[in-house]
């Protein structure tokens, strides 16, 4: 994927117009995972990628490779009543074991981890960019009108972190 995304720290005007007060609220969640249970629909994750990657240059300005060329990701959908409204990627590097531990998590929810206080995780501020309709993402047949990122760092290793939300969202919020 191409990094052709403009990363500011607020939702951008152009998402802030076409979503409910909602939806934006929900996109700026601190937990995905506990805004969509919220909700009061069937929550569930889809596995669709968990292993060695290619870089994502979504995570270009926020991982530091360091010559790494070695990566790890897990892609996962976000759905609700069976129907996708988050695609997200987790990446780190290959060799980040603490990471790579908790990425292996099936089709249970990152966010119930990261942040049921059991680890000491700093988080950076959210970034947000509007999506542009041609860009893929890894498993999904569809597209993204929004997308936000945030970083973790755990003991020195570094995991960037990509929602991307899909149409499907808004009838929900």
């Amino acid at each position: 994927m191409n990094n052709n995304m403009i990363w500011q720290p607020e939702l951008p005007q152009t998402v802030l117009h076409s979503v409910s007060d909602h939806a934006a609220a929900l996109m700026q969640a601190q937990s995905l995972t506990t805004a969509l249970r919220s909700i009061h629909s069937d929550f569930s994750v889809r596995l669709l990628h968990l292993g060695e990657h290619s870089f994502d240059q979504a995570f270009s300005d926020g991982l530091i490779s360091d010559g790494a060329d070695s990566w790890f990701a897990r892609d996962v959908l976000l759905c609700l009543n069976g129907i996708p409204v988050v695609w997200a990627r987790s990446m780190c590097k290959s060799d980040a074991g603490n990471w790579r531990g908790l990425l292996d998590c099936g089709t249970r929810p990152l966010g119930e981890k990261l942040f049921d206080g059991s680890l000491p995780l700093t988080r950076s501020c959210f970034e947000y960019a509007a999506v542009q309709p041609d860009r893929t993402l890894h498993g999904f047949d569809g597209t993204a009108f929004a997308a936000r990122r945030s970083f973790f760092s755990w003991q020195r290793e570094i995991l960037g972190l990509t929602e991307y939300f899909l149409p499907g969202l808004k009838s929900f919020v």
